[in-house]
C-alpha cells in the first residue's frame, strides 16, 4: 500500500514540477506552510560554508553543489534512538524525489558528529543500512584529525550535538534545506513534518519559484494531500 501511494504521488509530482513556476510565489508557499505546518521553519539567509570528506576522502565543500537544492541533517552512527529515525526518514524524502525529475536537482548530505568513530567503512554501510540512494546522497565527516569542525558546523546551523556522562551525545532533530544559490531556506523541525510539505517546498525550490506575490493553484497539493 505504502509503495502504492508513493507512486500516485510521484505521478502526481511529475505533473507539477513540469508546470510554470509562476503557478506559486514563494512567499505565498512559506506562508502556507507556516500556517498548516507546525515544524516548518523559514529562513532566506547564506548557509554556512563547509569543506569535508566523502567516504573517499574526497573534498566536498557546499560550493560544489551550487545549481542543487541540497538538504543537510548531522547525526553520529552509535546513536541509539532518534539518528537511525532521522536518517530514515531522510530515506523516504529521497525516494519521493527520486521517483520526479528532481532527483538531479537535489543532493541529500549526512554530516557525522563523532568523525572519531564513524570512519569511511562505517559512513559507506551506514547508507545501505538505513535505505539512502548514493545516486543523490552522500556521507560527510571532518576526519579524525579535525574533531571539533563538525561540531562547530552543527552550532552554526543553530543547534548543538553535547556529549554527556555515558558518552552518548544530546541533540535536537533538524533538517535543514538549502537552495541553489546556496542560501538557507527552512528548517524542518523533529520527525513528525509531513513529508509531502517537505517535498512540496523542495519542489518549488527547484522550479525557481517566483519572490514576488502571484495567485496560487494549489488544487495539486489538495490531492497529494489527501492521499496521506
Amino acid at each position: 500500500m505504502k509503495k502504492l501511494i508513493a507512486y500516485g504521488f510521484s505521478l502526481l509530482l511529475v505533473v507539477t514540477v513540469m508546470t510554470p513556476a509562476s503557478a506559486h510565489s514563494m512567499k505565498s508557499l512559506e506562508k502556507q506552510l507556516y500556517d498548516t505546518e507546525k515544524y516548518f521553519q523559514p529562513f532566506n539567509k547564506e548557509a554556512p560554508d563547509f569543506t569535508l570528506q566523502d567516504a573517499d576522502r574526497k573534498t566536498i565543500s557546499l560550493a560544489d553543489l551550487r545549481g542543487k537544492v541540497v538538504i543537510v541533517h548531522f547525526i553520529y552512527t552509535n546513536c541509539p534512538d532518534v539518528c537511525p529515525l532521522h536518517a530514515e526518514r531522510i530515506a523516504e524524502i529521497q525516494e519521493m524525489i527520486n521517483l520526479t525529475p528532481m532527483r538531479d536537482l537535489v543532493q541529500f548530505i549526512t554530516i557525522t558528529t563523532d568523525p572519531k568513530n564513524d570512519t569511511p567503512e562505517v559512513m559507506r554501510s551506514y547508507g545501505k543500512a538505513h535505505g539512502l540512494d548514493t545516486v543523490n546522497w552522500m556521507f560527510l565527516t571532518s576526519g579524525s584529525d579535525n574533531l571539533a569542525t563538525t561540531r562547530q558546523l552543527v552550532e552554526r546551523f543553530g543547534h548543538k550535538f553535547t556529549k554527556s556522562d555515558d558518552g552518548y551525545q544530546v541533540h535536537s532533530v533538524v533538517t535543514h534545506v538549502i537552495d541553489k544559490q546556496g542560501r538557507w531556506r527552512a528548517n524542518f523541525h523533529g520527525l513528525k513534518f509531513q513529508p509531502v510539505n517537505f517535498v512540496q517546498f523542495v519542489n518549488a525550490l527547484t522550479n525557481d519559484f517566483h519572490e514576488a506575490n502571484e495567485q496560487q493553484d494549489q488544487g495539486i497539493w489538495e490531492k497529494l494531500r489527501s492521499m496521506f
